[in-house]
Protein backbone atom coordinates (compact mmCIF):
# COMPACT_ATOMS: atom_id res chain seq x y z
CA UNK A 1 0.00 0.00 0.00
CA UNK A 2 2.39 3.23 -1.61
CA UNK A 3 1.67 6.63 -0.22
CA UNK A 4 2.53 9.44 -2.17
CA UNK A 5 4.10 11.63 0.01
CA UNK A 6 7.85 10.59 1.42
CA UNK A 7 8.50 8.66 4.44
CA UNK A 8 10.14 10.09 7.07
CA UNK A 9 12.18 9.56 10.02
CA UNK A 10 9.84 10.55 12.60
CA UNK A 11 6.54 8.29 10.80
CA UNK A 12 8.70 5.57 10.99
CA UNK A 13 9.85 6.24 15.08
CA UNK A 14 5.81 7.04 15.41
CA UNK A 15 4.67 3.64 13.31
CA UNK A 16 7.46 1.03 15.42
CA UNK A 17 7.37 2.75 18.39
CA UNK A 18 3.63 0.63 19.41
CA UNK A 19 5.15 -2.43 18.28
CA UNK A 20 8.39 -2.21 20.66
CA UNK A 21 5.57 -1.28 23.45
CA UNK A 22 3.80 -4.35 22.37
CA UNK A 23 6.63 -6.33 22.67
CA UNK A 24 7.57 -4.76 25.75
CA UNK A 25 3.95 -5.45 27.67
CA UNK A 26 4.60 -9.06 26.92
CA UNK A 27 7.64 -9.14 28.32
CA UNK A 28 5.53 -8.42 31.70
CA UNK A 29 3.35 -11.32 31.51
CA UNK A 30 5.83 -13.91 32.78
CA UNK A 31 7.05 -12.33 35.91
CA UNK A 32 3.70 -11.08 36.89
CA UNK A 33 2.23 -15.05 36.89
CA UNK A 34 5.51 -16.43 37.90
CA UNK A 35 5.22 -13.95 41.21
CA UNK A 36 1.40 -15.60 41.80
CA UNK A 37 2.23 -18.70 41.58
CA UNK A 38 5.84 -18.08 44.46
CA UNK A 39 2.71 -16.76 46.37
CA UNK A 40 0.08 -20.18 46.30
CA UNK A 41 0.74 -23.39 47.99
CA UNK A 42 4.17 -25.65 47.06
CA UNK A 43 6.06 -22.59 45.57
CA UNK A 44 8.70 -24.25 43.66
CA UNK A 45 6.67 -27.79 42.21
CA UNK A 46 3.75 -25.83 40.87
CA UNK A 47 6.66 -23.32 39.20
CA UNK A 48 8.12 -26.50 37.57
CA UNK A 49 5.54 -27.75 36.53
CA UNK A 50 4.27 -24.59 34.71
CA UNK A 51 7.45 -24.37 33.06
CA UNK A 52 7.16 -27.70 31.47
CA UNK A 53 3.51 -27.21 30.33
CA UNK A 54 4.32 -23.93 29.18
CA UNK A 55 7.54 -24.75 27.58
CA UNK A 56 5.69 -27.73 25.73
CA UNK A 57 2.61 -25.57 24.45
CA UNK A 58 4.94 -22.76 23.01
CA UNK A 59 6.72 -25.77 20.74
CA UNK A 60 3.09 -26.18 19.44
CA UNK A 61 2.46 -22.96 19.14
CA UNK A 62 5.52 -21.82 17.45
CA UNK A 63 4.31 -22.78 13.45
CA UNK A 64 1.41 -20.04 14.14
CA UNK A 65 4.21 -16.96 15.32
CA UNK A 66 4.60 -15.83 11.62
CA UNK A 67 1.22 -15.42 10.77
CA UNK A 68 1.61 -11.32 11.71
CA UNK A 69 4.51 -11.12 9.76
CA UNK A 70 1.97 -13.18 7.17
CA UNK A 71 0.00 -10.74 7.48
CA UNK A 72 1.37 -7.50 7.30
CA UNK A 73 3.02 -8.68 3.94
CA UNK A 74 0.03 -10.33 1.86
CA UNK A 75 -3.32 -9.17 3.40
CA UNK A 76 -3.46 -6.66 0.47
CA UNK A 77 -6.84 -7.09 -0.97
CA UNK A 78 -10.36 -9.01 0.51
CA UNK A 79 -9.29 -12.27 -1.51
CA UNK A 80 -6.09 -12.40 0.09
CA UNK A 81 -7.42 -11.65 3.57
CA UNK A 82 -10.09 -14.32 3.12
CA UNK A 83 -6.94 -16.84 2.16
CA UNK A 84 -5.02 -15.68 4.90
CA UNK A 85 -8.06 -16.00 7.14
CA UNK A 86 -8.82 -19.95 5.89
CA UNK A 87 -5.46 -20.60 6.14
CA UNK A 88 -5.72 -19.76 10.10
CA UNK A 89 -8.72 -21.79 10.29
CA UNK A 90 -6.64 -24.83 9.34
CA UNK A 91 -3.32 -24.22 10.97
CA UNK A 92 -5.31 -23.42 14.50
CA UNK A 93 -7.63 -26.59 14.22
CA UNK A 94 -4.40 -28.83 13.38
CA UNK A 95 -2.28 -27.48 16.10
CA UNK A 96 -5.14 -28.04 18.82
CA UNK A 97 -5.84 -31.17 17.94
CA UNK A 98 -2.09 -32.01 18.72
CA UNK A 99 -2.18 -30.02 21.27
CA UNK A 100 -4.78 -32.09 22.27
CA UNK A 101 -3.51 -35.37 21.42
CA UNK A 102 -0.75 -34.89 23.71
CA UNK A 103 -2.28 -34.23 26.38
CA UNK A 104 -5.12 -36.77 26.39
CA UNK A 105 -2.31 -39.89 25.22
CA UNK A 106 0.60 -41.71 26.25
CA UNK A 107 2.32 -39.05 23.75
CA UNK A 108 2.80 -36.88 26.78
CA UNK A 109 4.33 -39.39 28.85
CA UNK A 110 6.95 -40.51 26.00
CA UNK A 111 7.82 -36.45 25.26
CA UNK A 112 7.52 -35.22 28.91
CA UNK A 113 8.56 -37.67 30.91
CA UNK A 114 11.44 -40.18 29.01
CA UNK A 115 12.58 -37.26 26.30
CA UNK A 116 12.94 -34.59 29.11
CA UNK A 117 13.18 -36.60 32.10
CA UNK A 118 10.49 -34.83 34.26
CA UNK A 119 10.32 -36.31 37.49
CA UNK A 120 7.51 -38.32 38.48
CA UNK A 121 5.79 -36.66 41.07
CA UNK A 122 5.19 -33.82 38.53
CA UNK A 123 4.37 -35.54 35.21
CA UNK A 124 0.75 -35.61 35.76
CA UNK A 125 0.17 -32.48 37.45
CA UNK A 126 1.89 -30.67 34.19
CA UNK A 127 -0.62 -32.81 31.77
CA UNK A 128 -3.36 -30.97 33.43
CA UNK A 129 -2.08 -27.66 33.44
CA UNK A 130 -1.00 -28.62 29.93
CA UNK A 131 -4.79 -29.44 28.81
CA UNK A 132 -5.78 -26.18 30.42
CA UNK A 133 -3.72 -24.34 27.98
CA UNK A 134 -5.67 -25.97 24.94
CA UNK A 135 -7.18 -22.66 23.88
CA UNK A 136 -3.54 -21.10 23.95
CA UNK A 137 -2.67 -21.61 19.87
CA UNK A 138 -5.68 -20.70 18.35
CA UNK A 139 -6.28 -17.60 20.10
CA UNK A 140 -2.82 -16.49 19.42
CA UNK A 141 -3.52 -17.75 15.49
CA UNK A 142 -5.91 -15.30 15.18
CA UNK A 143 -4.96 -12.24 17.20
CA UNK A 144 -1.22 -12.33 15.36
CA UNK A 145 -3.18 -12.36 11.73
CA UNK A 146 -5.41 -10.01 12.84
CA UNK A 147 -2.41 -7.76 14.16
CA UNK A 148 -0.53 -8.45 10.70
CA UNK A 149 -3.69 -6.81 9.30
CA UNK A 150 -3.51 -3.90 11.55
CA UNK A 151 0.35 -3.37 10.55
CA UNK A 152 -0.96 -3.48 7.32
CA UNK A 153 -3.23 -0.61 6.99
CA UNK A 154 -1.49 1.68 9.38
CA UNK A 155 -3.59 0.99 12.69
CA UNK A 156 -0.25 0.40 14.82
CA UNK A 157 -1.39 2.67 17.59
CA UNK A 158 -3.96 0.39 18.78
CA UNK A 159 -2.01 -2.69 18.64
CA UNK A 160 -0.66 -2.32 22.44
CA UNK A 161 -4.55 -2.24 23.57
CA UNK A 162 -4.67 -5.49 22.39
CA UNK A 163 -2.01 -6.98 25.14
CA UNK A 164 -2.90 -4.62 27.20
CA UNK A 165 -6.00 -6.35 26.85
CA UNK A 166 -4.45 -9.36 27.64
CA UNK A 167 -2.60 -8.41 30.78
CA UNK A 168 -5.22 -6.92 32.37
CA UNK A 169 -7.89 -9.91 31.98
CA UNK A 170 -4.89 -12.53 33.04
CA UNK A 171 -4.13 -10.24 35.81
CA UNK A 172 -7.55 -10.67 37.07
CA UNK A 173 -7.51 -14.39 36.97
CA UNK A 174 -4.51 -14.34 38.99
CA UNK A 175 -5.91 -11.97 41.41
CA UNK A 176 -8.61 -13.86 42.24
CA UNK A 177 -6.95 -16.95 42.81
CA UNK A 178 -4.55 -15.16 44.58
CA UNK A 179 -7.78 -14.21 46.84
CA UNK A 180 -9.42 -17.00 47.08
CA UNK A 181 -6.10 -19.39 47.56
CA UNK A 182 -8.45 -22.69 46.34
CA UNK A 183 -6.53 -23.27 43.14
CA UNK A 184 -2.80 -24.84 42.78
CA UNK A 185 -0.54 -22.12 41.09
CA UNK A 186 0.20 -24.06 37.49
CA UNK A 187 -2.87 -24.78 37.17
CA UNK A 188 -4.22 -20.77 37.66
CA UNK A 189 -1.75 -19.70 35.48
CA UNK A 190 -2.61 -22.03 32.29
CA UNK A 191 -6.22 -20.96 33.17
CA UNK A 192 -4.82 -16.91 33.21
CA UNK A 193 -2.81 -17.21 30.11
CA UNK A 194 -5.69 -18.91 28.24
CA UNK A 195 -8.27 -16.46 29.10
CA UNK A 196 -5.96 -13.58 28.93
CA UNK A 197 -4.68 -14.39 24.81
CA UNK A 198 -8.69 -15.17 24.36
CA UNK A 199 -9.59 -11.85 25.08
CA UNK A 200 -6.26 -10.34 23.21
CA UNK A 201 -7.93 -11.99 19.63
CA UNK A 202 -11.47 -10.65 20.66
CA UNK A 203 -9.90 -7.18 20.75
CA UNK A 204 -7.84 -7.80 17.77
CA UNK A 205 -10.61 -8.61 15.86
CA UNK A 206 -12.87 -5.74 17.23
CA UNK A 207 -9.33 -3.56 15.78
CA UNK A 208 -9.40 -4.98 12.55
CA UNK A 209 -13.27 -5.39 11.99
CA UNK A 210 -13.36 -1.20 10.03
CA UNK A 211 -10.25 -1.96 8.12
CA UNK A 212 -11.91 -5.06 6.39
CA UNK A 213 -15.09 -3.07 5.70
CA UNK A 214 -13.52 -0.14 4.60
CA UNK A 215 -9.92 -0.08 3.61
CA UNK A 216 -9.32 -3.76 2.24
CA UNK A 217 -9.51 -3.11 -1.73
CA UNK A 218 -11.36 -6.17 -3.37
CA UNK A 219 -8.29 -7.32 -4.80
CA UNK A 220 -4.89 -5.84 -5.21
CA UNK A 221 -4.29 -3.97 -8.81
CA UNK A 222 -0.61 -5.30 -9.71
CA UNK A 223 -0.13 -8.50 -7.50
CA UNK A 224 -1.18 -11.68 -8.87
CA UNK A 225 -3.71 -13.58 -6.68
CA UNK A 226 -2.68 -15.43 -3.78
CA UNK A 227 -2.88 -19.41 -4.23
CA UNK A 228 -3.06 -21.28 -1.64
CA UNK A 229 0.50 -22.90 -3.62
CA UNK A 230 1.65 -19.52 -3.26
CA UNK A 231 1.01 -18.60 0.30
CA UNK A 232 2.46 -22.33 1.13
CA UNK A 233 5.90 -21.84 -0.57
CA UNK A 234 5.81 -17.92 1.60
CA UNK A 235 4.81 -19.06 4.86
CA UNK A 236 6.24 -22.64 5.58
CA UNK A 237 10.03 -21.97 5.68
CA UNK A 238 8.90 -18.56 8.17
CA UNK A 239 7.05 -21.15 10.21
CA UNK A 240 10.47 -23.48 10.43
CA UNK A 241 12.32 -20.83 12.02
CA UNK A 242 10.47 -20.23 15.51
CA UNK A 243 10.61 -24.32 16.06
CA UNK A 244 14.91 -24.20 15.00
CA UNK A 245 15.36 -20.80 17.31
CA UNK A 246 13.70 -22.80 19.79
CA UNK A 247 16.09 -25.87 19.28
CA UNK A 248 19.00 -23.63 20.22
CA UNK A 249 18.29 -23.09 23.87
CA UNK A 250 18.99 -26.52 24.98
CA UNK A 251 22.37 -26.44 23.25
CA UNK A 252 22.77 -23.00 25.56
CA UNK A 253 21.88 -25.47 28.69
CA UNK A 254 23.94 -28.20 28.04
CA UNK A 255 27.42 -25.98 27.45
CA UNK A 256 26.07 -24.22 30.40
CA UNK A 257 26.04 -27.56 32.91
CA UNK A 258 29.21 -28.78 31.79
CA UNK A 259 31.47 -25.65 32.31
CA UNK A 260 33.27 -24.18 34.98
CA UNK A 261 30.48 -23.41 38.00
CA UNK A 262 27.38 -24.82 36.11
CA UNK A 263 25.13 -24.33 39.24
CA UNK A 264 26.54 -20.49 39.26
CA UNK A 265 26.01 -20.56 35.19
CA UNK A 266 22.70 -21.72 35.12
CA UNK A 267 21.38 -19.45 37.66
CA UNK A 268 22.80 -16.46 36.09
CA UNK A 269 22.39 -17.17 32.35
CA UNK A 270 18.14 -16.94 32.48
CA UNK A 271 18.89 -13.55 34.27
CA UNK A 272 21.39 -11.91 31.88
CA UNK A 273 19.16 -13.15 29.20
CA UNK A 274 16.06 -11.28 30.85
CA UNK A 275 17.82 -8.44 30.36
CA UNK A 276 18.62 -8.59 26.88
CA UNK A 277 15.24 -9.32 26.43
CA UNK A 278 13.71 -6.00 26.10
CA UNK A 279 16.33 -4.52 23.45
CA UNK A 280 16.17 -7.52 21.67
CA UNK A 281 12.38 -7.57 21.20
CA UNK A 282 12.58 -3.77 20.64
CA UNK A 283 14.57 -5.00 17.53
CA UNK A 284 12.76 -8.02 16.50
CA UNK A 285 9.59 -5.75 16.38
CA UNK A 286 11.33 -3.71 13.40
CA UNK A 287 10.78 -6.53 10.96
CA UNK A 288 7.10 -5.93 10.98
CA UNK A 289 7.93 -1.99 10.37
CA UNK A 290 10.14 -2.52 7.17
CA UNK A 291 7.54 -5.34 5.82
CA UNK A 292 4.94 -2.86 5.85
CA UNK A 293 6.67 0.78 5.03
CA UNK A 294 9.43 -0.63 2.60
CA UNK A 295 6.40 0.36 -0.42
CA UNK A 296 6.49 3.81 0.45
CA UNK A 297 8.28 6.44 -1.57
CA UNK A 298 12.10 6.51 -0.67
CA UNK A 299 11.56 4.28 1.98
CA UNK A 300 15.18 2.55 1.47
CA UNK A 301 17.52 4.77 2.39
CA UNK A 302 15.28 6.46 5.18
CA UNK A 303 14.64 2.64 6.62
CA UNK A 304 18.11 1.67 6.46
CA UNK A 305 19.21 4.67 8.49
CA UNK A 306 16.77 4.52 10.64
CA UNK A 307 17.91 0.49 11.24
CA UNK A 308 21.19 1.88 11.99
CA UNK A 309 20.08 4.37 14.60
CA UNK A 310 18.13 1.81 16.05
CA UNK A 311 20.54 -0.54 16.53
CA UNK A 312 22.92 1.70 17.62
CA UNK A 313 20.84 3.09 20.62
CA UNK A 314 19.85 -0.59 21.45
CA UNK A 315 23.39 -1.88 21.60
CA UNK A 316 24.14 1.48 23.43
CA UNK A 317 21.52 0.25 26.13
CA UNK A 318 23.02 -2.98 26.98
CA UNK A 319 26.79 -1.44 27.20
CA UNK A 320 25.43 0.77 29.93
CA UNK A 321 24.40 -2.11 32.09
CA UNK A 322 27.80 -3.14 32.95
CA UNK A 323 28.96 0.25 34.03
CA UNK A 324 28.31 -0.32 37.96
CA UNK A 325 25.56 1.54 39.63
CA UNK A 326 23.36 0.31 36.71
CA UNK A 327 24.67 -3.31 37.18
CA UNK A 328 23.86 -3.67 40.85
CA UNK A 329 20.83 -1.93 40.59
CA UNK A 330 19.00 -3.30 37.53
CA UNK A 331 20.73 -7.19 38.85
CA UNK A 332 20.90 -6.88 41.99
CA UNK A 333 18.20 -5.06 43.52
CA UNK A 334 15.70 -5.69 40.49
CA UNK A 335 16.31 -8.78 39.42
CA UNK A 336 17.60 -10.20 42.91
CA UNK A 337 21.04 -11.57 41.67
CA UNK A 338 23.25 -11.66 44.96
CA UNK A 339 27.03 -9.74 45.17
CA UNK A 340 28.67 -13.41 44.23
CA UNK A 341 26.68 -13.78 41.25
CA UNK A 342 27.06 -9.97 40.43
CA UNK A 343 30.49 -11.09 39.10
CA UNK A 344 29.46 -13.48 36.92
CA UNK A 345 26.82 -11.76 34.32
CA UNK A 346 28.93 -8.57 33.50
CA UNK A 347 31.26 -10.19 30.93
CA UNK A 348 29.04 -12.16 29.29
CA UNK A 349 26.49 -8.71 29.10
CA UNK A 350 29.53 -7.12 27.38
CA UNK A 351 29.89 -9.56 24.79
CA UNK A 352 26.27 -9.78 24.70
CA UNK A 353 26.29 -6.21 23.89
CA UNK A 354 26.40 -6.14 19.89
CA UNK A 355 23.57 -8.77 19.85
CA UNK A 356 20.52 -6.10 19.82
CA UNK A 357 21.99 -4.26 17.10
CA UNK A 358 23.12 -6.97 14.95
CA UNK A 359 19.23 -8.58 15.62
CA UNK A 360 18.63 -4.62 14.61
CA UNK A 361 19.74 -5.18 11.21
CA UNK A 362 18.58 -8.83 10.91
CA UNK A 363 15.36 -7.75 10.92
CA UNK A 364 15.93 -5.35 8.29
CA UNK A 365 17.08 -7.91 6.11
CA UNK A 366 14.01 -10.33 6.81
CA UNK A 367 11.96 -7.61 6.14
CA UNK A 368 13.53 -7.03 2.70
CA UNK A 369 13.69 -11.19 2.10
CA UNK A 370 9.87 -10.88 3.31
CA UNK A 371 9.34 -8.19 1.00
CA UNK A 372 10.54 -10.03 -2.05
CA UNK A 373 8.85 -13.13 -0.78
CA UNK A 374 12.45 -15.14 -0.55
CA UNK A 375 11.29 -16.65 2.91
CA UNK A 376 13.45 -19.41 2.22
CA UNK A 377 16.79 -17.60 3.13
CA UNK A 378 15.82 -16.98 6.13
CA UNK A 379 15.12 -20.30 6.98
CA UNK A 380 18.35 -20.73 5.97
CA UNK A 381 19.89 -18.19 8.00
CA UNK A 382 18.53 -19.39 11.29
CA UNK A 383 19.66 -22.90 10.96
CA UNK A 384 23.25 -21.67 9.92
CA UNK A 385 22.68 -19.25 13.29
CA UNK A 386 21.78 -22.74 15.33
CA UNK A 387 24.70 -25.16 13.56
CA UNK A 388 27.58 -21.83 14.57
CA UNK A 389 26.00 -22.18 18.13
CA UNK A 390 26.60 -25.79 18.31
CA UNK A 391 29.63 -26.00 16.86
CA UNK A 392 31.41 -22.92 18.85
CA UNK A 393 29.87 -24.36 22.20
CA UNK A 394 30.73 -27.59 21.84
CA UNK A 395 34.78 -26.65 20.70
CA UNK A 396 35.21 -24.01 23.48
CA UNK A 397 33.53 -26.28 26.38
CA UNK A 398 36.85 -28.50 25.21
CA UNK A 399 39.41 -26.53 23.91
CA UNK A 400 38.19 -24.11 27.15
CA UNK A 401 37.51 -26.12 30.26
CA UNK A 402 38.24 -24.00 32.98
CA UNK A 403 36.21 -20.38 31.43
CA UNK A 404 33.11 -20.21 32.85
CA UNK A 405 30.17 -21.45 31.26
CA UNK A 406 28.44 -18.00 31.08
CA UNK A 407 31.12 -16.76 29.32
CA UNK A 408 31.16 -19.47 26.36
CA UNK A 409 27.10 -18.87 25.74
CA UNK A 410 27.85 -15.55 25.41
CA UNK A 411 30.34 -16.01 22.78
CA UNK A 412 28.75 -18.61 20.89
CA UNK A 413 25.31 -17.21 20.85
CA UNK A 414 27.32 -13.54 19.70
CA UNK A 415 28.82 -15.69 17.12
CA UNK A 416 25.58 -17.47 16.09
CA UNK A 417 24.25 -14.02 15.44
CA UNK A 418 27.04 -12.90 13.38
CA UNK A 419 26.59 -15.36 11.45
CA UNK A 420 23.31 -15.15 10.61
CA UNK A 421 23.41 -11.25 10.05
CA UNK A 422 26.74 -12.04 7.51
CA UNK A 423 24.84 -14.55 5.42
CA UNK A 424 21.56 -12.40 5.63
CA UNK A 425 23.68 -9.41 4.17
CA UNK A 426 25.64 -11.08 1.55
CA UNK A 427 22.54 -12.95 0.54
CA UNK A 428 20.52 -10.01 0.09
CA UNK A 429 22.81 -7.30 -0.68
CA UNK A 430 21.40 -6.58 -3.92
CA UNK A 431 17.56 -7.00 -2.49
CA UNK A 432 16.60 -3.47 -3.15
CA UNK A 433 17.71 -3.09 -6.47
CA UNK A 434 15.86 -6.59 -7.24
CA UNK A 435 12.80 -5.30 -5.84
CA UNK A 436 13.17 -2.02 -7.37
CA UNK A 437 13.44 -0.32 -3.93
CA UNK A 438 16.33 1.81 -5.01
CA UNK A 439 17.14 3.30 -8.16
CA UNK A 440 19.73 1.17 -11.12
CA UNK A 441 22.21 2.44 -12.85
CA UNK A 442 21.77 2.89 -16.62
CA UNK A 443 24.36 3.18 -19.29
CA UNK A 444 23.56 6.74 -21.28
CA UNK A 445 24.64 7.36 -25.21
CA UNK A 446 28.11 9.30 -25.68
CA UNK A 447 26.51 12.68 -26.69
CA UNK A 448 24.07 12.70 -23.31
CA UNK A 449 27.51 11.23 -21.15
CA UNK A 450 29.52 14.70 -22.33
CA UNK A 451 26.13 16.89 -21.53
CA UNK A 452 26.21 15.24 -18.10
CA UNK A 453 29.71 16.47 -17.23
CA UNK A 454 31.32 12.51 -18.18
CA UNK A 455 29.20 10.45 -15.95
CA UNK A 456 28.22 7.29 -18.18
CA UNK A 457 25.57 6.31 -15.84
CA UNK A 458 22.24 7.95 -14.60
CA UNK A 459 19.87 6.24 -12.25
CA UNK A 460 16.38 5.11 -13.27
CA UNK A 461 13.82 6.89 -10.82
Amino acid sequence: MCQERPLTTPRIFWFWLPLGAMWLLMAVEQPMVASVIARLAEPESNLAIFGVAFSLALIVESPIIMLLTAGTALAKSRDAYTRLLHFTHILAAMLTGIHVLIGLTPLFDVIVGRLIGVPPGILEPSRTTFLLMVPWTAAIAYRRLWEGLLIRFRRTKVIPFTTMARLVTGGGVLAMGLLTNRFYGSDLAAVALSVGVIVAAVTAYCFSRPVVRKQLPLSSSGDEPLTWAGLLRFYVPLALTPLINFAGRPVLLFGLARAVEPLASLAVWPVIMGALFFTRSLALSFQEVVVALIDEKGSYDRLRRFTYGLGAVLTGCVILIVVRPVAHVLYQDILGLSAELLAFAIVPTMILSVVPGLETMISWRHGLLVHAKHTGRITSAVMLNLVVMVTVMLGLCTVLPHVMGTIIAAISLTAAVVAQWSYLSWTSQDMGRESELIPRAVSVPAETKRLLGGRGEVYRP
